[in-house]
């Protein structure tokens, strides 16, 4: 497809609460450092299902502008530059070059940004998928799509001809997971996490399964998936998880973690679950001096009563929110993903590919308990 005012691109967008549309937008004009990316693979993440759900308000009270097209674990190859473009590491791009996109673009000029704080520190980022709608031209500014348009500035890594492209929406996701190598960095002589520790990851969906590879990779002795999902805990095994708890009750999960830890409780937690209960769960399954990573509230579901007394004081608690992706853990998941393509099955965790006509169908089975990560396949 050429750069023809007459050709269209087709996009899913979400309208609305539970409303999906597959719409068409004109084929854009490339302005200077901007690219055109021809998608290969968009994944549906946790944050996409809050949004599609009615949960459209994020970071800062920010409502999701709508019309807008999700997707921001993409990967695909360059398909037009405007002019002479620079990769994340200053290397020109060409036209096929297979790439990745940071789904966040910073300002530049406000107090995080002048200070390096990470990217997503930025109040007034473009994200994504997340907060630049469809409305206005050039519209494609989300994965769910043929075709990305990416902004003068934006973040692009090159993505190996030596992996398979579908593993590249597994690359977002890894950046979060560099939540771990802090709590490692962080660690004291008896504070979490140290090797050998006992990681548990609550809520093994897409990007609980990620932070479970994460913490085999960094050393865990013992990594416990815990999910409602007997599915996606037969594929956490397979990733590195030493021991599945079905969930039920928060006690029955408790009195498992309990005994699988001689009573201590765990060394860290990571909640991937994407509810408020799964915080105070958190916290009650670790030991004292135990740390909590909340990784799966991107959007605002509510909230939850939390003891500070028993919650965090008394077990002397760490409490880390992670607000984002990595920017500086892109080049690094990639090469995991490089280091483990032949011990880590990355295919049995992309259960299911559509159509980007069949969008309603992608969503519901993308919110039922026997699917991994759904992906978009425009191509």
């Amino acid at each position: 497809m050429g750069s023809n005012k007459n050709s269209s691109v087709k996009a899913v967008t979400l309208q609305g609460t539970r409303a999906l549309a597959l719409q068409e937008f004109p084929y854009p004009d490339i302005e200077a450092g901007a690219v055109l990316l021809r998608i290969g693979f968009s994944g549906i993440c946790g944050t996409d299902k809050h949004a599609f759900k009615g949960r459209t308000e994020q970071k800062g009270g920010q409502a999701i502008p709508l019309p807008i097209i999700p997707g921001h674990e993409t990967v695909g190859t360059v398909a037009e530059l405007g002019g002479e473009v620079l990769d994340h590491n200053g290397v020109p791009l060409n036209v096929g070059d297979r790439v990745v996109i940071a789904p966040n673009l910073p300002c530049g000029r406000c107090y995080a940004c002048r200070n390096n704080l990470p990217y997503y520190y930025c109040r007034e980022k473009r994200d994504y998928g997340n907060n630049i709608g469809a409305g206005d031209p050039p519209h494609l500014f989300g994965g769910w799509s043929e075709y990305l348009y990416a902004l003068p500035g934006s973040h692009l890594f090159r993505y190996p001809e030596t992996l398979p492209l579908e593993y590249g929406t597994f690359v977002e996701p890894l950046t979060v997971t560099a939540c771990l190598d802090k709590a490692r960095q962080w660690s004291s002589e008896w504070e979490p996490f140290r090797t050998g520790d006992t990681v548990v990851i609550l809520g093994v969906g897409p990007i609980g399964i990620v932070h479970v590879a994460k913490a085999r990779i960094l050393g865990a002795g013992r990594v416990v998936a815990v999910d409602l999902s007997a599915f996606r805990l037969s594929v956490a095994a397979k990733f590195g998880a030493s021991d599945t708890i079905l969930g039920g009750s928060v006690g029955d999960v408790q009195q498992q973690v309990e005994q699988l830890t001689g009573g201590r409780g765990a060394d860290v937690v990571v909640d991937c679950t994407g509810v408020p209960e799964g915080l105070i769960q958190s916290l009650e399954l670790i030991r004292e001096g135990g740390m909590v990573l909340e990784v799966g509230i991107f959007s605002d579901d509510g909230t939850v009563p939390l003891n500070p007394h028993r919650h965090i004081l008394e077990k002397s608690a760490r409490l880390i929110g992670v607000g984002g992706d990595e920017l500086s853990a892109y080049d690094s998941s990639i090469r995991i993903l490089e280091a483990t393509k032949d011990t880590i099955p990355w295919h049995e965790a992309i259960t299911h590919k559509f159509a980007l006509e069949e969008a309603d169908q992608a969503m519901e089975t993308a919110l039922g308990p026997e699917s991994m990560k759904v992906v978009f396949a425009p191509a």
